[in-house]
């Protein structure tokens, strides 16, 4: 090109018309991408994630270790008396134990997202009296078009008010009503700890890998081949076998159980689970090549249990409920300190410094120990008062629920992953749920 010809082409230069790219051509590609991508894994429910060991030890560890903490109310920054604390956090369910309770919380939680409480009764002062759990996957919540603020909650088919209904949960993606947990934004982790540990199971069964060829010369039926099998597997082990001359070779694979049975895989996925859940690997009986694990440091792994995993993720949005429920100078704290107590000798050699200078006193140290009267650990679990108790449950037994869940693929962070949205249970009979994330329909049978 001559010195001329880039002078006209200057001289010439016009702003380039802008682009736009509308949200409708947008999401008309990623729809067609969508179409394009199999998944390549399948989806595991909670009932088929929570039959791996390491998932399984996750959710009992956490919920369990909720269930066996005790529940403290402070007002205005002094922690009250074990007889002056609010009903409501003594003994939220009539029906059943603290325990109980907050271990149902903390499951749901776990495996689910999310949990529900339904207000069971108020005081005269429109003040909660009682808490009744409600399992998650009997709710349904849908949007609602003319008021976005308060969708639409169903428990087993029957619709419920919004102000007796409590949703805690674990994550929830922005503008969207159910939450998310460990088993569903980690679905692909999930799916290879079930498939593996399903690889494991029928490693043995009938129909499984040969271990051993037999190789006749003779052309065999299958009535002939069975016979074969059977006389060459009906004597006892280890003992010399004679073959016919209709035998020409008899091969021994020679597998490895171990690699067979994914052995080497399986121990990994505890690391998995242990990252997914954010519990100390430790903790699952997972270790790392060089790792060693001592007296000295297991109660530092009980704080970071508590500080990664339990605090964040399931003490702090339970109290900040149970809280919002109280009057507005009053707080629930749940006691964690029999969790993160040190070992006696370490205790003691603090309160031999800290009382002679003052900083603690004798009685405040016996109050620590747990000594001292009105202690929230040693106190008894009192009675649910009569007006807490509901005359019935707002319910009616309905017919066996199907979950259904999105099996789309829909772009997050400019990756394409499975959805995995539930969109709720369905009795049996076709069902047709639309998915507000991916905007498509499934359908299907239950």
């Amino acid at each position: 090109m001559s010195i001329w010809s880039e002078i006209v082409r200057f001289l010439s230069y016009t702003e380039p018309m802008e682009q736009a790219r509308t949200t409708d051509s947008f999401d008309d590609q990623l729809a067609a991408i969508q179409r394009t991508i199999v998944n390549p894994w399948r989806p595991a429910s909670v009932g088929e994630a929570l039959s791996v060991p390491a998932v399984f030890r996750a959710v009992t560890l956490i919920s369990n270790t909720v269930g066996a903490l005790s529940l403290e109310a402070f007002r205005e920054g002094t922690k009250l008396a074990q007889k002056e604390a609010p009903r409501l956090i003594t003994r939220p369910n009539p029906f059943s134990t603290p325990r109980e309770f907050f271990r149902q919380t903390a499951w749901d939680m776990a495996t689910m997202g999310e949990a529900f409480w339904w207000i069971a009764a108020r005081d005269a002062d429109d003040q909660p009296l009682s808490l009744f759990p409600m399992p998650a996957r009997e709710v349904t919540i849908s949007a609602n078009e003319r008021d976005p603020l308060t969708p639409r909650i169903e428990w087993r088919g029957r619709p419920m008010r919004n102000g007796d209904v409590r949703q805690v949960v674990f994550a929830r993606w922005p503008e969207e009503l159910r939450g998310v947990g460990p088993l569903q934004l980690c679905g692909a982790a999930v799916s290879v700890s079930v498939e593996s540990q399903t690889w494991a199971a029928n490693f043995f069964a009938e129909g499984g890998i040969p271990s051993v060829w037999i190789k006749s010369t003779l052309d065999l039926d299958e009535d002939e081949a069975k016979a074969l099998k059977r006389q060459w597997m009906e004597g006892a082990n280890n003992v010399p076998r004679v073959s016919g001359p209709d035998i020409e070779d008899v091969k021994d694979f020679g597998l490895d159980p171990a690699k067979a049975q994914l052995t080497e895989a399986r121990r990994y996925q505890r690391g998995e689970v242990a990252t997914m859940f954010g519990i100390p690997a430790s903790m699952l009986d997972h270790t790392e090549p060089g790792a060693s694990l001592t007296y000295q440091n297991v109660g530092q792994e009980y704080d970071k249990f508590v500080r990664a995993c339990l605090w964040p993720g399931y003490l702090e949005p339970i109290e900040q409920e149970i809280s919002d429920l109280l009057t507005r100078s009053t707080v629930a704290r749940f006691n964690i300190d029999g969790l993160l107590r040190p070992d006696v000798k370490t205790r003691y050699d603090v309160y031999n410094v800290g009382i002679p200078l003052g900083i603690l006193s004798a009685e405040e140290a016996r109050i620590r120990e747990g000594l001292a009267p009105g202690d929230v650990e040693n106190a008894p679990v009192p009675q649910s008062l009569p007006a807490a108790v509901p005359t019935s449950l707002p319910i009616a037994r309905a017919e066996q629920q199907t979950e259904v869940r999105c099996s789309s693929m829909w772009a997050s962070g400019g990756v394409m992953r499975p959805c995995n949205r539930r969109l709720g249970s369905v009795g049996p009979g076709p069902y047709s749920l639309y998915c507000q994330r991916c905007k498509t329909e499934t359908e299907g049978v239950a």
